[in-house]
């Protein structure tokens, strides 16, 4: 296996961070290929909490090399303080990655105060950052290169969006950063395809998970880029075919932030228990997270359009206490069985789960290492999962340390 993708099957939050950071030891080059400082990858290394918001998961181990893909849209003020906090010892950045600036995140705001139904974004900017993109009046990361060319593309998109912006001020104040990570700025597309066709060995990352697809997602609650590994041969710019494998992340349990349907939301105590216990509060913004049981019909869904060909499942002792265990089996919708997501939010949001209950176990599971060592009620609700979405069940995360994992035999790690 040269390549390898890492998605979020579920709304993102589901530990890609980690389980980036545990495979990367074992890779050449790890690749972050969309969205910005939107995402948060939470690691904990030696005891100590890592929060990434733009630098690739594998940036803790010092022979990866780190790559900004091009479908990536970059705050400079988040990525200096992160690259200062972390000083990598490799890292590329795309010349075509696109930048996001202050006003970008102004206008999230305004389009967030001023929506009749809220989207629920992180206010970074994103989404107005890909809007001037696909406008074309972006500005890239190759810009940098060239600062009297950088001043005036960046005072005419402030003029065009009429927004009071001192851009000279703005770059006289990121020039020494600028300077910094000019040897860094490349085309990166060139490096990956040689890269691999060389033999090395590639490991991409996505932020956010399937259901926040800009198509394939909970349309309009979604991000304005496409996590799936489809995006991975333009966001990154290498042919289809180098992308092998795919290494689907889910969460024992499922999570949301922001607005949206959510078929399997759990309200009350037992939400406030996993939340407390799974610490599920947004790396980036903080808010709490929504809770719910685990949901086949939008995990088969997130299967299909991403090609998952193994699994992860990610915070199982989380669960450890829980007496009763759900899982979604289906939606009813006017008295139907429909095994699909629906397109439409508003049938979305009409739908019924269908559960199948599980009894529960109260171990502490985070010191197991290996599968038969697992409760009983564990091993039936892990296998479940496993028969229900045809897909193997690779590893599974006990805690959120390195060494908190169990790898099951017969993959990457054997």
């Amino acid at each position: 296996m040269k390549t390898l993708s890492i998605v979020g099957l579920q709304w993102g939050d589901e530990g890609k961070g980690k389980i980036t950071d545990t495979l990367a030891a074992r890779f050449d080059y790890v690749v972050r290929y969309q969205g910005g400082n939107n995402a948060g990858h939470t690691l904990y290394v030696n005891g100590k909490k890592v929060v990434l918001h733009l630098l690739p998961s594998g940036v803790i181990h010092p022979h990866t090399i780190n790559v900004l893909g091009n479908g990536m849209v970059i705050n400079l003020e988040a990525l200096e303080k992160e690259y200062h906090e972390l000083m990598p010892q490799h890292l590329l950045i795309s010349n075509r990655a696109h930048l996001v600036f202050p006003f970008h995140a102004w206008l999230d705001k305004q389009n967030e105060s001023n929506a009749k139904d809220k989207i629920g974004t992180t206010l970074k900017g994103i989404g107005p950052t890909y809007q001037s993109k696909t406008a074309r009046l972006g500005i890239r990361v190759g810009s940098l290169l060239h600062i009297e060319t950088f001043r005036k593309e960046l005072k005419v998109l402030a003029s065009h969006y009429q927004v009071p912006f001192d851009a000279d001020a703005y770059i006289d104040a990121l020039l020494p950063f600028i300077e910094e990570i000019r040897s860094r700025i490349v085309d990166t597309s060139f490096v990956l395809y040689h890269a691999i066709q060389e033999g090395k060995r590639v490991l991409f990352e996505g932020a956010q998970g399937v259901m926040l697809d800009l198509d394939h997602g909970t349309y309009p609650y979604v991000t304005s880029s496409h996590p799936t590994p489809a995006s991975i041969p333009v966001d990154v710019g290498i042919p289809a075919s180098f992308i092998k494998d795919s290494m689907g992340i889910v969460k024992a349990y499922t999570t949301r932030v922001g607005e949206g349907p959510f078929p399997t939301e759990i309200l009350g105590p037992l939400a406030d228990r996993i939340r407390e216990v799974g610490k599920e509060y947004g790396a980036t913004t903080g808010r709490p997270r929504r809770i719910g049981y685990l949901d086949m019909t939008s995990l088969k869904h997130a299967i299909r359009v991403s090609g998952a060909t193994a699994l992860t499942i990610t915070l199982l002792d989380v669960l450890s206490g829980v007496d009763t265990l759900k899982i979604s089996t289906a939606y009813t919708l006017q008295g139907k069985t429909i095994d699909t997501v629906p397109s439409q939010v508003e049938t979305l949001k009409a739908v019924q789960p269908v559960y199948e209950s599980f009894e529960g176990w109260h171990e502490d599971i985070s010191q197991v290492r290996n599968v038969e060592d697992l409760p009983k009620e564990a091993k039936i609700y892990l296998r479940f999962i496993e028969q229900s979405l045809q897909v193997p069940i690779r590893y599974i995360s006990v805690g959120p340390n390195r060494s908190q994992i169990i790898k099951k035999r017969g993959w990457f790690h054997d």
